[in-house]
């Protein structure tokens, strides 16, 4: 069910009232947006694409009380709250959410989503082109980074200062942008189009400013890992057999959980599951 946008409301396309109660509510990615499932065992034949190049939940924050999703090859999935429904006796029933999609309109589809960040308080994605296992035909893209606006209907394009400022003449792309555990900004850039692509990493306080060439060593040491929910995936509904889950995020008592189907570097079905916890029985 389409709820309709009030004029306060965010400019985005929404796709569905969710009401999640005890049982799990399970969504396949695709070229339509997401699609509801009875379970991953149900998930559509997808043929198997190395990772840069198939539909999954490429990264998921809670930003401005919102579970955003960023998706490869798409756009960006957003769940806000809704209205809770209240049985008699009972003051959490059901937890609802809207469930928003902001897509790239096509321009994100040749690229890959590899990282997802805050920029200047807005979620957002670097988008790049990933030749390592399939040769791409796709253009450099100006600028790499889209964000997510409450007023905009679609993702916008940004320019970020530090990505700007290449190792040197010839076709370089930023690849990967974080933080890292000491806080600073850690990115990496590679030539493209050569037969032995150059690979150059750089770090900052901030982005808006040139980086610092650091060694391949540095870049590595760098790494964050990331566990927004600590969460362990036994807790979660058990998974097919070749199925996965990628990640995990919690927003007051919707739990959301992204899936894939994998098979060494490629990704076959892949979505996400929605749960409402105050309702729900962990598995052990």
């Amino acid at each position: 069910m389409s709820p309709e946008q009030n004029q306060t409301g965010p400019a985005w396309s929404a796709l569905a009232l969710l009401e999640a109660g005890e049982h799990a509510l399970w969504f396949e990615l695709g070229p339509g947006g997401p699609k509801l499932i009875e379970s991953p065992a149900a998930a559509s034949l997808v043929p198997y694409a190395p990772w840069p190049h198939a539909r999954f939940v490429a990264g998921m924050l809670v930003w401005d009380g919102l579970l955003v999703m960023a998706i490869n090859r798409d756009g960006f999935l957003v769940l806000g709250p809704g209205e809770t429904t209240v049985s008699a006796g009972n003051s959490d029933d059901t937890a609802a959410a809207v469930l928003y999609r902001v897509t790239g309109n096509g321009l994100w589809d040749p690229y890959t989503a590899e990282s997802f960040f805050i920029w200047k308080d807005k979620p957002a994605v670097l988008l790049y082109r990933n030749d390592f296992f399939i040769e791409t035909s796709a253009s450099s893209l100006r600028p790499q980074v889209y964000f997510l606006d409450r007023s905009s209907a679609a993702p916008l394009g940004v320019s970020i200062p530090a990505l700007e400022h290449f190792p040197s003449d010839g076709p370089w792309e930023a690849e990967v942008v974080r933080r890292g555990a000491d806080g600073l900004w850690y990115y990496r850039m590679r030539e493209k189009g050569k037969d032995q692509n150059e690979t150059a990493y750089f770090r900052t306080r901030n982005l808006a400013e040139k980086g610092e060439s650091i060694s391949a060593d540095e870049w590595w040491k760098s790494n964050l890992p990331e566990n927004p929910e600590n969460i362990p995936s036994s807790s979660l509904p058990p998974l097919p057999e070749g199925f996965v889950y990628t990640g995990v995020a919690l927003l007051g008592n919707m739990l959301t959980a992204s899936w894939e189907e994998q098979q060494e570097a490629g990704v076959g079905a892949a979505g996400f599951m929605v749960v409402n916890i105050s309702k729900w029985r962990f598995f052990q």
